[in-house]
């Protein structure tokens, strides 16, 4: 029945409102509790706080066909970039840039500072990009490209194995958030930076290549500890430091038997002097640092176990057991990944082989094989370790990173052949296990927290991964801890330029989007 009065009108909105209120509140309250908001609630936002592309950006640009990616985390900059392919789209070289844009609600987009990535490398498909920032590091951006199936005619020609992926890595100094007197912006009406302070002018530049079944991206767990990228390449995880002094290990690694890890620290300064053609300075490698012995194993053992692991590398030629990857350049690159270091111009820095007073970046690196990991946790911990013939293939997934105590847990799935228990059989069969190990960035040392048990696989082994990374998923999701307001990984990907479906760029934190 309808009010019949004003003011049981008015009543009735009373209570509405309150309810819709008391609605809101709830779901806000949930979201503090769970650490995730309920997109319904702010799926709208004031035309105010809308702007739309076309008014901020001058038609040039997007002639240019610049590609916005998103806010960072300051929210003071909006990033775009740029890929270039010549005129034959068959046969050129991608060339990418990252452009910093300086944001203000009401003013126009003022582009404040670029980089070129992945210089050096010939890229000949477009690339899905990532753009990450760490939890509170704010001093520089991690950008992570790689490749997928291609229609390209030279791409298919010279990369025929779709068994490899290549993996394109940048890291890029922040343009400072204050004025800074050693970078003077280029005379002329932009606010570009020539970028002369190494502090806000180094950019990093590496790649690697990955193997089936490929490595899962996780920048939740891989740049969960401030300066620090960990780095999985199918044969090794590399937990590499980047600073302006070093900052990620307190010692050389004192290393367990039960892995082998090296460490490698290098610092370079700032080449301002030195002419563009100069050469590439890429860091020494350096091989892994013998495993010291312990009381309960002989010296001999020691060294037979030593001879023994180094042939097994040998006769694997940087591959994974059993895959016959071909001939490979890189025992160096399972223990440390090559990194070219140069200024905003491209010039390369020079590498410090002494005492040095002025500024300098510092590039650290700890590396963990996976192959000779997998060999001693069997053999030390595995309760059929003596059923154990060999391995075939592994999966290795990074189950959590704990920043305060620079521990990292990863779970390796295994492909493995077996003897069974039955007297009958004496041929070995194919099986499925896990190993779950934790690995100490102070020190190196790996120790070993669970042995799944052996479980036979018949037909195709694609469905043993998918299952397997989906209770690795599900592991995940159980140790999930929200992470506070302030502290998360930013990240802005490309992927829905190639799903076409990015509507907007959301500023969460101060309630802004930008309408594309």
């Amino acid at each position: 029945m309808a009010p019949s009065s004003k003011s049981e009108k008015d009543d009735s909105k009373q209570k509405s409102q309150r309810k819709h209120k008391d609605h809101v509140v709830k779901l806000l309250m949930r979201g503090k509790l769970s650490g995730q908001f309920s997109q319904r609630l702010f799926r709208k936002l004031p035309p105010r706080v809308c702007v739309p592309l076309k008014n901020i950006v001058s038609e040039e640009f997007l002639r240019a066909r610049h590609i916005f990616l998103g806010f960072t985390k300051c929210g003071r900059y909006v990033l775009s970039y740029t890929s270039d392919c010549g005129e034959d789209d068959d046969f050129s070289f991608y060339t990418y840039h990252l452009y910093w844009w300086e944001f203000n609600l009401h003013s126009r987009l003022k582009q404040v500072h670029h980089v070129r990535l992945f210089a050096g490398e010939e890229i000949y498909s477009d690339l899905y990009l990532t753009v990450c920032e760490w939890p509170n590091d704010h001093s520089k951006i991690v950008i992570f490209g790689f490749t997928r199936s291609s229609n390209s005619v030279l791409m298919n020609l010279m990369m025929s194995d779709e068994n490899n992926r290549d993996i394109y890595i940048t890291i890029a100094s922040m343009p400072p958030p204050k004025p800074c007197a050693q970078c003077c912006p280029v005379p002329s009406v932009t606010t570009i930076r020539t970028g002369e302070c190494l502090e806000h002018g180094y950019v990093l530049n590496s790649r690697y290549q990955v193997v089936y079944p490929f490595p899962t991206f996780q920048p939740a767990f891989q740049l969960k500890k401030d300066q620090v990228i960990l780095l999985n390449t199918s044969y090794s995880l590399v937990a590499c430091g980047i600073s302006l002094c070093p900052i990620l290990y307190t010692k050389r690694a004192a290393l367990s038997s039960q892995a082998s890890t090296s460490f490698s620290s290098s610092s370079l300064v700032s080449s301002s002097s030195l002419p563009q053609e100069s050469p590439e300075h890429r860091l020494p490698p350096s091989r892994p640092t013998p495993v010291p012995s312990s009381p309960s194993h002989s010296q001999a053992a020691m060294r037979a176990r030593e001879f023994a692991a180094d042939l097994f590398r040998r006769a694997q030629g940087g591959g994974k057991a059993g895959e016959g990857q071909g001939e490979r350049r890189y025992e160096d690159d399972k223990v440390q990944l090559p990194f070219t270091v140069t200024d905003l111009k491209g010039r390369n820095l020079q590498l410090v082989t002494g005492p040095h007073n002025g500024q300098s970046v510092c590039v650290e690196q700890l590396t963990l094989d996976f192959e000779y990991l997998i060999n001693e946790v069997i053999r030390s911990d595995a309760a059929w370790a003596t059923q154990f013939c060999s391995f075939s293939d592994y999966d290795v997934v990074i189950l959590e990173v704990c920043p305060d105590s620079n521990i990292v847990m990863i779970n390796i799935g295994l492909l493995l052949l077996a003897f069974s228990n039955s007297d009958e059989e004496h041929c070995p069969n194919t099986y499925h296990s896990n190993l779950q190990v934790s690995w100490d960035l102070n020190t190196g040392v790996c120790r070993t927290v669970g042995v799944g048990d052996l479980t036979e696989v018949k037909g195709q082994t694609g469905t043993v991964w998918s299952s397997y990374r989906k209770s690795c998923v599900n592991t995940v999701m159980k140790w999930l801890v929200p992470e506070s307001s302030s502290r998360y990984i930013n990240r802005m990907t490309n992927e829905a330029l190639h799903k076409s479906s990015l509507q907007v760029l959301a500023d969460s934190d101060r309630c802004t989007w930008i309408v594309l």
